[in-house]
């Protein structure tokens, strides 16, 4: 039922998998004694449907970071994608972008020619081994949580290609993504300056070390209107350089890969629309530390009940405007956990190692 403002640390359970599987591909070896090549394919089985979803950015990211995963367990072969079923990126700009950070070639969409290829000319003439998932990896329900990368260092060497590396300066950066539109904060102000106010007392105050604020020389919370109005490159550096982050659910979310490993992330969500498994997953994919905000104690049962596309429409439709004494609370505690995470890393945890192929 609708409530009071609840915000908890995602926890999905030890039994949800953050990463992809290579059991999750199918593979097909090279024709050739070494392969030159490799493919990846994405189709409509194994990618959102309809070709207008799939043209939404956040969306393709879906399949090309599943993509930019296989290739990296064939270091030694060229990367190509292979779209089908008039999958196409042509002028989507934050996911073309994302494929000339990825390095690969691009066989297929609408305007291509080598579209009509057969596969196996294809395979026979660049000697590659091919790969596809075999299934959309998850759609960010309970239970179906989303599965982008499979492993954090492929996510972090997309960040290094990036050459953006924000370690030093004694600042605690806390950014807020807002919404134009639907799902927007409405009281984003009020929230601002409820962080600003409770991370400058405490840092101000006599406590020990614990809180995590002792190392910062001082607090910079910035707002940021709408991350849609940015290039791919302004939005992946923006989220790199925070180490609190607050974003309303929502497409501008996938720029999570490029958050650093221990930040913490605030994603709001409106009534009834509850899914931490989609973006949140990527975020914990990538090392950092996932939080949700909600208008109430019953998320999972209230989307439940908003099922029908009407009602989840209805539902993200609408502005949200979370308690800022809450999240100002939030990001006192956020700050000692992501404390706690660096200690942890710096102590020799590391990320499980990729996963190979057979």
């Amino acid at each position: 039922m609708r409530n009071a403002w609840s915000i908890t640390r995602w926890d999905p359970g030890a039994g949800t998998p953050t990463y992809l599987l290579a059991s999750a591909f199918t593979v097909t070896p090279s024709l050739c004694a070494q392969a030159t090549r490799v493919d990846c394919v994405i189709d409509s089985s194994n990618s959102i449907r309809g070709t207008t979803n799939f043209r939404h950015f956040a969306h393709a990211a879906e399949s090309l970071l599943a993509c930019w995963s296989f290739f990296r367990r064939y270091p030694a072969a060229r990367p190509r994608l292979v779209l089908k079923d008039l999958r196409s990126i042509d002028g989507v700009i934050w996911a073309e972008s994302l494929v000339r950070l990825m390095g690969c070639e691009v066989l297929g969409g609408i305007r291509a020619w080598q579209y009509y290829l057969p596969m196996a000319t294809l395979n026979a003439a660049g000697c590659a081994v091919r790969g596809a998932l075999r299934q959309r990896s998850g759609n960010g329900y309970k239970g179906r949580e989303m599965k982008w990368l499979m492993s954090e260092s492929d996510a972090s060497e997309l960040q290094q290609r990036l050459h953006r590396n924000h370690t030093a300066g004694g600042v605690l950066r806390v950014g807020i993504a807002n919404r134009r539109g639907s799902r927007n904060l409405s009281n984003v102000d009020a929230v601002a300056a409820a962080l600003s106010s409770a991370l400058r007392s405490v840092q101000a105050s006599s406590r020990g070390g614990g809180d995590g604020l002792q190392h910062f020389m001082r607090v910079d919370v910035n707002v940021v209107a709408d991350l849609g109005g940015w290039t791919f490159l302004e939005q992946a550096t923006w989220v790199s350089a925070q180490m609190l982050v607050v974003m309303p659910h929502g497409a501008g979310s996938v720029n999570y890969l490029f958050a650093r490993p221990c930040t913490a992330i605030l994603e709001v969500y409106p009534f009834g629309y509850y899914l931490p498994g989609e973006y949140l997953n990527l975020a914990r994919a990538v090392g950092a530390l996932g939080y949700t905000a909600y208008p109430g104690d019953t998320p999972y049962n209230d989307t439940d009940r908003h099922s029908s596309p009407a009602a989840r429409y209805q539902a993200r439709s609408v502005s949200l405007a979370p308690d800022p004494a809450r999240v100002a609370e939030w990001a006192v505690e956020a700050v000692a956990a992501s404390a706690q995470c660096r200690r942890h890393q710096s102590q020799g945890a590391r990320a499980p190692p990729r996963e190979a192929f057979a």
